[in-house]
């Protein structure tokens, strides 16, 4: 028993909120074959309100911790919410699940202030929910032998959210580096058509497994499984965010990811916040109040 201490909608098109810099287009054409030349300058009118920028801040809410004992991964994983202020456990709220990258765990979550970003948006007039976090280990949130991390979050984690009283009904993804991997692959598969929206930082987008810049965080065959990057299709009708910064390994790919979707029938135009920065805990933590404000709009 975990442990419980309180302390099909038509083709739209958004506009993308960071531009990415001509230079840095020209320095990526015709790297890497098969991958299209981005066209992330494009524009058109959005839907949607724009985000908007915190001009009032609050003292973050409280948190709940515990622990949930897995039979997707046969381990023990360490959990944590974040609860808006004056919101208490119990409270029918929505819910962002807040995935975290390789060699990290659920305390990043304060390391990016993601509470006292949370407490500035409903500061705001912004939609209240919380934030929930596993630890996940290094699984990639997929299944790799016989742990299914993904199982985790889909069979155990958000079910177990339910009896806190969290609203699963009202529910959005999200995560950095690793955790990015693991949103978009989960909205594709074992939570596809269950979420209200995604958030994307830092993700690692390619195409195959031969160009990966490292390949033994993960074999052909887990790739092969689990690759969203070739099925955007299945990302149809579903609000995404992608943020990456410029001096990032990955930034290349999330450029070209974002151009896949722009031109995938069903698929909305991803906002996106290309600008500097690098794969770091100081960059995760500057994009952090766009990503949760993004969220916020969909809830």
């Amino acid at each position: 028993m975990p442990d419980i201490p309180f302390a099909t909608r038509p083709m739209t098109r958004r506009v993308l909120l960071g531009a990415v810099s001509v230079g840095a287009i020209a320095a990526w054409t015709g790297c890497a074959p098969s991958v299209p030349t981005p066209s992330g300058l494009r524009r058109s009118p959005s839907p949607d309100a724009p985000l908007p920028a915190p001009t009032a801040s609050a003292a973050p809410g409280p948190f709940a911790s515990g622990t949930l004992t897995s039979t997707a991964t046969g381990s023990d994983h360490q959990w944590l919410i974040a609860y808006p202020p004056g919101a208490k456990q119990g409270d029918r709220l929505p819910v962002v699940v807040m995935l975290h990258g390789y060699g990290d765990n659920i305390s990043t979550i304060q390391l990016h202030q993601y509470s006292q970003a949370l407490a500035q948006i409903v500061a705001n007039g912004g939609t209240p929910f919380a934030i929930a976090a596993i630890n996940g280990d290094n699984r990639f949130w997929q299944k790799t032998g016989t742990q299914d991390a993904g199982a985790l979050i889909a069979a155990e984690f958000v079910p177990f959210l339910k009896t806190l009283g969290l609203n699963t009904k009202r529910m959005a993804l999200s995560g950095w580096s690793m955790g990015g991997w693991g949103t978009l692959r989960l909205a594709c598969d074992e939570l596809h058509g269950k979420l209200r929206a995604v958030a994307a930082v830092s993700t690692p987008c390619y195409a195959t497994f031969a160009e990966l810049p490292g390949q033994g965080w993960m074999t052909p065959a887990d790739f092969a499984a689990a690759n969203f990057y070739t099925r955007p299709e299945r990302l149809a009708d579903l609000p995404i965010y992608l943020a990456c910064g410029e001096s990032d390994g990955f930034f290349r790919g999330n450029v070209a990811f974002a151009d896949i979707l722009a031109n995938t029938a069903g698929v909305h135009t991803p906002v996106v916040n290309f600008g500097p920065g690098g794969h770091s805990h100081e960059y995760w933590q500057s994009v952090g109040p766009s990503q949760l404000r993004f969220l916020s709009q969909h809830l």
